[in-house]
């Protein structure tokens, strides 16, 4: 690509457009510096900060869905692919709650759409 000589003080728009893919030849991008608030989100995220302050959303959610009958013999698990994980003081409580299991999903997923439950599953176990 030769451009004519600017002295002459004759430009059109065929130097113009020569001048641009040349300079648009040469141009190195790079990438932009990243937004506070995604960093900020990723290190909560990795560091489980996120996770304990849902984990308290979920077990103040899910106290008052069960109500105080409950409560006290239960205790929130994991989540995991969206199954709850519950562990409960016996098998009584297990078959009891069992039998509420879908009012208890739709009620979870009401309360709490940004989880995506899809299940509940009771286990026996400590829930001191």
């Amino acid at each position: 690509m030769q451009l004519r000589c600017f002295l002459d003080n004759e430009y059109d728009e065929l130097d113009f457009s020569q001048a641009q893919k040349l300079v648009k030849s040469r141009q190195r991008f790079h990438r932009r510096p990243k937004k506070t608030a995604d960093v900020l989100a990723k290190l909560m995220a990795r560091k489980g900060y996120v996770q304990t302050e849902s984990a308290g959303e979920l077990e103040t959610v899910w106290n008052s869905i069960v109500g105080p009958k409950w409560q006290s013999k239960t205790k929130i698990g994991n989540l995991s692919r969206g199954v709850l994980e519950v562990n409960v003081a016996s098998s009584m409580v297990n078959q009891q709650l069992a039998f509420q299991k879908r009012k208890i999903l739709s009620q979870l997923q009401q309360q709490l759409p940004q989880n995506n439950f899809k299940d509940l599953r009771f286990r026996i176990g400590n829930v001191d």
